[in-house]
């Protein structure tokens, strides 16, 4: 019986503090005058366009255009390089206004990863111990 009590206490008090989080997670802000007000949720970043980019490296400098397509937070990356011809961006996810995925140069694979700032980007381009800067803009969405 004394278990059961217990157990029945710490249920309570976890259900409390699930409750307590949540509304914590829906952003319910209590003012001083005693109103109760709901801030808005902040908006994901869409990502969606045509992106001018260059990758820097130590022979020469590579432009193209990267194009996301995709909703709701799933998204999809081509980039149109004019050393490599188009390559697929595979695994891209866009998560707050950082991105990741993985492309394939010449039978080798390298990572991409970075984060966008409005109409602009900026990040790296890893391959094996190699890591190389990548800057962009939204040309159009």
């Amino acid at each position: 019986m004394k278990n059961l009590k217990s157990l029945l206490t710490f249920t309570l008090s976890l259900l409390l503090a699930i409750s307590i989080v949540g509304c914590t997670a829906n952003k319910t802000v209590v003012l001083d005058s005693g109103k109760v007000e709901k801030k808005a949720k902040e908006k994901a970043y869409d990502p969606r366009g045509v992106w001018d980019y260059s990758v820097q490296t130590p022979d020469t400098d590579s432009y193209g255009i990267m194009r996301i397509t995709g909703d709701n937070g799933l998204y999809a990356a081509v980039m149109e390089t004019d050393q490599f011809g188009t390559l697929n961006v595979t695994g891209f996810t866009v998560v707050g206004n950082a991105f990741s995925g993985a492309i394939e140069v010449m039978g080798t694979s390298a990572s991409i990863e970075g984060s966008f700032d409005g109409d602009s980007m900026a990040g790296y381009v890893n391959m094996g111990a190699d890591s190389f800067p990548v800057q962009g803009t939204r040309k159009s969405k």
